[in-house]
């Protein structure tokens, strides 16, 4: 097969050899970039996260308005201003399902949002700031 440049002397076969190999690996690289690269890819977003994840850690409690008046049956809203936040609103309900209902224009005590849920407690002087 290689047999074209064989009547050459002298150093050129093997630079003719060596520049093929260099050659061959350059197209078997390219080749392999082209096949793994959108498998990569694939893989990676197939293990991201599904979504970005909100929830605020214990030490982290934020002070909110309600936009929505919020009961033990109902979903309110909530407003987030401050923090270290741009204001944000949430889909508001209260940390505990026996809890009072607020009404709107009361500031709360955001414990926990999950799932894009902010989880609320009436906002007084003793509320403690632990979980």
């Amino acid at each position: 097969m290689f047999t074209w440049f064989s009547h050459l002397t002298g150093p050129w076969p093997w630079l003719i050899g060596l520049v093929g190999v260099a050659i061959a690996l350059v197209v078997l690289w390219i080749c392999l970039t082209v096949l793994l690269l959108p498998l990569l890819a694939l893989i990676q977003r197939l293990l991201a996260p599904a979504e970005n994840s909100t929830s605020i850690s214990d030490d982290q409690y934020l002070i909110g308005t309600l936009t929505l008046s919020v009961a033990p049956d109902h979903t309110g809203e909530v407003m987030i201003a401050g923090g270290g936040r741009a204001r944000q609103t949430y889909p508001a309900k209260l940390w505990t399902a026996d809890g009072p209902a607020l009404k709107r224009g009361e500031q709360v005590v955001v414990v926990d949002v999950t799932h894009g849920v902010a989880y609320v407690e009436r906002f007084t002087a003793t509320t403690p700031f632990h979980p």
